[in-house]
């Protein structure tokens, strides 16, 4: 017997689903018991033919001839129906349950893939076996096709639930993607993944030779904010500041928190005259804004520093620290507007 085995990233994620819902076996004593039974008593009095089976291993397949069954002597395995084995998660099975008996009782092919996701010893049951087996408990026999109806709707009914466990798995796929990416106070993208974007971007624009614009915005005596109506007044206020960046930006731009009360704005393809329009235009609404805090009314102002790639620098680091450079210089000016970089600046150490 020629075996097959799924991939180890598809081994992975049938593990994933059956640590979250594995636990779900029904109370009831699993129907194909008494045939393990039955089979374990005949050891050494009637040749026997157990499969082991490893880890991943492909059991029976969804359309192949089904002239034999299995019933799990130890082990676990998940129910799959697709050709792809990514299509649906219908079940699992466990000790006592069989594996692939519809398809020898219908004379049909198999309606879906089992696969092992432990170490599982298992009987091999073929057609005159199990007439042997049904003459010895002719009680058993009279209840199969009732049993083998519950089990057609319980295959349906796992199979409803396998599509809301895929979808529930893919969410906390996504959950896990949005915490690695994602600021947990604004939900605007954090540092790490504005690190990726940038470097995406320079690359696509030095091929198209385009233009990437950076924002770098700070919220002006924002110690002062916390000091005067508490922490929780100055996460609301960098709440509001994030979503008044999104806002005010194009779908193709990435709002980012860069740390503390420090944004960053990446604006790939725009010109000088628009980054500097859009830096005025977020500044100015920022300082007309104002935010209710229980029963008081915060306001507040920002810093603007903005550089662009090629004319400020000729890798993304570059052009970022020149936007930090000219957010340094605003601050040093007055505060509450806004700086483009220019070599005119003053050298001197970005404000830490």
């Amino acid at each position: 017997m020629s075996t097959h085995f799924i991939t180890s990233s598809e081994l992975e994620k049938f593990l994933a689903v059956y640590a979250t819902y594995g636990k779900e076996r029904p109370d009831d004593e699993p129907p194909f018991m008494q045939i393990l039974s039955w089979m374990d008593s005949r050891q050494g009095n009637q040749v026997l033919f157990e499969r082991n089976c490893q880890p991943g291993e492909i059991i029976v397949r969804e359309d192949e001839q089904g002239d034999v069954f299995y019933v799990i002597r130890s082990g676990h395995a998940v129910v799959v129906k697709g050709g792809d084995l990514t299509q649906a998660i219908l079940g699992f099975r466990w000790k006592g349950d069989a594996i692939g008996e519809m398809a020898l009782i219908d004379n049909k092919p198999r309606s879906a893939t089992v696969v092992s996701l432990t170490e599982m010893s298992l009987w091999c049951i073929d057609r005159q076996l199990f007439y042997q087996f049904l003459g010895e408990n002719p009680a058993f026999s009279l209840n199969i096709m009732n049993m083998l109806s519950g089990r057609i709707r319980q295959s349906s009914e796992e199979r409803a639930r396998g599509f809301v466990r895929e979808k529930q798995l893919g969410q906390a796929i996504e959950d896990l993607n949005q915490q690695a990416t994602r600021d947990p106070l604004t939900g605007l993208f954090n540092r790490r993944f504005m690190d990726e974007a940038l470097r995406k971007e320079l690359r696509l624009a030095q091929d198209d030779l385009s233009t990437v614009g950076i924002l770098i915005a700070d919220v002006d005596f924002f110690k002062r904010v916390n000091d005067t109506y508490g922490h929780k007044a100055g996460d609301m206020v960098l709440q509001e500041l994030g979503k008044l960046l999104k806002s005010n930006v194009r779908s193709a731009d990435y709002v980012c928190r860069y740390g503390g009360e420090e944004f960053v704005v990446i604006l790939p393809g725009v010109p000088m005259t628009a980054l500097e329009r859009s830096a005025e235009y977020i500044r100015t609404s920022f300082e007309m804004a104002q935010f209710q805090f229980e029963d008081k009314i915060i306001r507040a102002t920002i810093s603007i520093g903005a550089a662009m790639y090629p004319q400020h620098g000729a890798s993304g680091n570059e052009v970022l620290e020149h936007a930090d450079h000219a957010l340094y210089h605003a601050k040093r000016t007055g505060r509450n507007r806004v700086i483009i970089y220019s070599s005119e600046l003053v050298s001197q150490p970005p404000q830490s």
